[in-house]
């Protein structure tokens, strides 16, 4: 295995994946993600089958209220002050280019 676990190409495709332009003289990007896959290598040398998954780090448990019913605006009340509206709904502007 080479020092560096992170090809060109795998770096391009990873940058692509991410919509990341990475400019050449952010080349060093790919050395600290090299270093990074090379510290999950070291970390898979730890035994851990006596260590329970860990799935909240802050060990709270719900920090989220209790969903309550209440009392909505009608239909009408809630389209009163948009600008644009179509068939009972809000109507904005496009938001996602069909393009891409």
């Amino acid at each position: 295995m080479s020092d560096n676990p992170i090809t060109d190409a795998v770096f391009q495709h990873t940058a692509k994946l991410s919509r990341l332009e990475i400019k050449p003289e952010e080349s060093y990007i790919k050395d600290q993600l090299a270093q990074a896959a090379q510290y999950v290598e070291v970390l898979k040398e730890l035994d851990t089958d006596k260590v329970l998954p860990t799935y909240q780090v802050n060990h709270k448990s719900n920090v989220l209220r209790e969903d309550v019913v209440g009392t909505s605006l009608s239909q009408s009340l809630a389209l009163s002050q948009a600008q644009n509206t179509s068939h009972g709904y809000f109507k904005t502007a496009a938001t996602i280019d069909k393009n891409k």
